[in-house]
């Protein structure tokens, strides 16, 4: 399906539409409504028992230059390039199967001097599951058509004092953009309707969001948190929210591995080893549940962990347990598995080889002029990673560009005035030519990013825009 879609901002939602949504909203929103609940005295209160899995951290979040961009009337093509993954099912070791997708956007495209100029962050491969994933679970994703097995990561929920959330203007707090989409409707929608997004694009609704207020007020019931985006409102009004705490959450750093060298059960002695560097498990306490390993480099070892095993339900999340249970040395990863891990004297783990720790907003896979950027759902869990240009791309007429270390291709075919002719290609095949108008914003591939990106365009009805049309 290759269709376009309106200007983001000026069609999020006009007021008089917006009405039209208030029995919706209405039906939606009761639910989480508990008249009974104290009113806020924190930023962020647990959604689920026992309590908050992840640091709360009130430093700068990581950012990314044109994450507040969307794109303008996009080429969509929700089959994907040819050759990326689409919809591929995987399953993890907790038996729950995720489909994986391979996504391609550009957005904040211009047409100048008879070339066209993306500007940093507005070009980005996305890997977009169709559901969040942890570590501790055997999860693995694709990037750029390769197999990596999610070992670890560093995910926060960040908070922003007296942040100012406005229509048609985008807040950002961790890698979450929030906009208001309407003012509270006395008797109707006691609170504010407010939107948001990932910087990748991901948009759930309208559950995600819940909203307190600082003072009580009559008919100002606050909503039971189910995630962890919260706001605690100071004030309100046709122009924008003022909260006195809004927060989201980020990924700091992940670490995947290239393969999987073993998953089961382990006994004392066993080694497991890639080339060079080996593990070998030197000792198993069951009384204490604690498994003593050694690295080997060369057949000498280098270092040595002991694990403790623990049963919690805050596992896998929580990062504190986590890491007692995780051991990573150089280019090896253990990881026990996150209950009831060791029993009759064995200890049932994960064995990585490969393991490359990827920073946010760092160069990886070999690249240069791009940086990683992994994105967190609502409740922190890993839902995306962006590899986008870190400096601006110039694509002259007839000139092709090789994107992602050749993964893709784009080729400008002709610039007459604001009238541009482009299409992209792979090694497994190419798009057809799209002709647009003003820019070659574009969204390929139907990862869960993408569905956000139309929902926040707000394309529910869609029909081909006049200014897109396919070459013949």
């Amino acid at each position: 399906m290759r269709v376009s879609a309106g200007n983001p901002i000026g069609r999020l939602r006009s007021f008089r539409s917006s009405l039209t949504l208030l029995p919706l909203l209405a039906a939606f929103l009761p639910p989480l409504l508990t008249p009974g609940m104290a009113f806020a005295a924190k930023p962020v209160l647990p959604p689920f028992p026992p309590g908050l899995f992840y640091p709360v951290d009130n430093g700068k979040a990581p950012t990314m230059p044109g994450a507040t961009l969307v794109p303008v009337k996009p080429v969509f093509d929700l089959s994907g390039l040819p050759g990326w993954i689409q919809g591929k099912k995987i399953t993890n070791s907790m038996k729950v199967s995720i489909p994986k997708y391979e996504m391609l956007v550009i957005r904040g495209s211009v047409i100048k001097q008879n070339t066209v100029v993306i500007p940093p962050g507005g070009l980005y491969f996305d890997a977009s599951p169709a559901r969040g994933e942890l570590p501790m679970t055997g999860s693995s994703d694709y990037f750029l058509g390769k197999r990596y097995y999610f070992v670890d990561y560093d995910a926060r929920i960040h908070v922003v004092k007296n942040a100012l959330v406005r229509s048609a203007q985008m807040t950002i707090v961790g890698n979450h953009l929030y906009t208001m989409l309407l003012p509270p409707v006395p008797k109707v929608v006691p609170d504010p309707v407010v939107n948001w997004r990932t910087f990748d694009g991901v948009s759930i609704r309208p559950w995600a969001f819940s909203e307190r207020w600082e003072k009580p007020a009559t008919g100002r019931p606050d909503q039971k948190p189910m995630t962890y985006l919260q706001g605690v409102i100071g004030h309100v009004d046709k122009n924008g929210v003022k909260f006195t705490s809004l927060t989201g959450t980020s990924i700091h750093s992940e670490w995947w591995a290239r393969r999987i060298l073993f998953e089961g059960n382990a006994k004392a002695g066993q080694r497991f080893g890639t080339g060079d560097d080996a593990v070998v498990i030197t000792r198993i306490d069951q009384d204490q549940s604690r498994v003593t390993l050694s690295f080997f480099h060369k057949d000498r070892r280098v270092a040595s962990r002991t694990l403790v095993a623990r049963n919690s339900p805050t596992l896998p999340e929580n990062p504190v347990l986590r890491r007692k249970m995780t051991a990573i040395h150089d280019s090896m990863a253990v990881v026990l598995w996150p209950h009831d891990a060791v029993r009759k004297g064995t200890v049932r783990l994960w064995v990585y080889g490969g393991v490359e720790q990827w920073k946010t907003n760092r160069q990886n896979f070999g690249l240069t002029n791009m940086a990683y950027f992994p994105i967190a759902c609502p409740i922190a869990h890993h839902i995306g990673g962006m590899i986008y240009n870190t400096r601006p791309l110039v694509l002259s007429p007839g000139t092709t560009t090789p994107l992602f270390g050749g993964y893709a291709r784009i080729k400008v075919v002709s610039i007459k005035g604001s009238e541009v002719k482009f299409m992209l290609a792979t090694n497994q095949g190419k798009t057809p030519v799209f002709s647009k108008t003003g820019n070659i914003d574009a969204v390929i591939g139907a990862g869960r990013a993408a569905h956000g990106i139309l929902s926040t365009l707000d394309t529910t009805d869609l029909a081909l825009d006049k200014d897109l049309s396919v070459a013949k």
